[in-house]
C-alpha cells in the first residue's frame, strides 16, 4: 500500500511539473516590406524560444523573401507579449540581395509597427507590423 501511495505521488508530481514545462505557442500575423516594396502578409505559429522560417516567392518565381523569427515570451511595462529577433533576407535568382535585422517587443493582441532605414532612421529599408496571439 505504501509503494502504491508513493507511486501515485510521483505520478501527480510528474503531471503537475509537465504542465508548467509546456512551451507557450503564439500565432504571429506579420506584414513585412523591404526597400519600399508592397508589404507581404505572413501568418505563422511559433513556440517561445524556437526559430520560425517563413518564405514567399514572387509571382514570376525569381525573387524570394525569407523571414526568420526567433521569439520568446517576455514582459515589458506590465504587458505580456513576445520579444522577437527578426531577420529578413531577399534572394534574387538564388543570390542574397538584402538582409535586414531588428529586435522588437510585440504585446499580445496588439499591433506593433517598426520601420528602419539604411542609416538607422525610421522607415526606409524595412517595415514590419506584428500582432501576436498566445494559443
Amino acid at each position: 500500500m505504501t509503494q502504491f501511495l508513493i507511486g501515485m505521488a510521483a505520478v501527480s508530481i510528474f503531471i503537475s511539473t509537465s504542465a508548467f514545462a509546456a512551451v507557450p505557442q503564439y500565432k504571429l500575423n506579420m506584414r513585412v516590406g523591404l526597400k519600399g516594396s508592397a508589404p507581404i502578409s505572413i501568418n505563422t505559429v511559433t513556440k517561445s524560444g524556437k526559430k520560425a522560417y517563413i518564405s514567399e516567392f514572387s509571382d514570376d518565381g525569381q525573387n524570394e523573401t525569407i523571414v526568420e523569427v526567433m521569439a520568446r515570451k517576455s514582459q515589458q511595462n506590465s504587458k505580456a507579449g513576445l520579444y522577437m529577433d527578426v531577420t529578413v533576407t531577399k534572394r534574387v535568382r538564388g543570390k542574397q540581395k538584402v538582409s535586414e535585422r531588428t529586435q522588437l517587443f510585440a504585446p499580445e493582441n496588439q499591433e506593433t509597427e517598426y520601420g528602419v532605414g539604411a542609416k538607422g532612421k525610421t522607415a526606409g529599408n524595412l517595415s514590419l507590423a506584428v500582432v501576436a496571439h498566445q494559443l
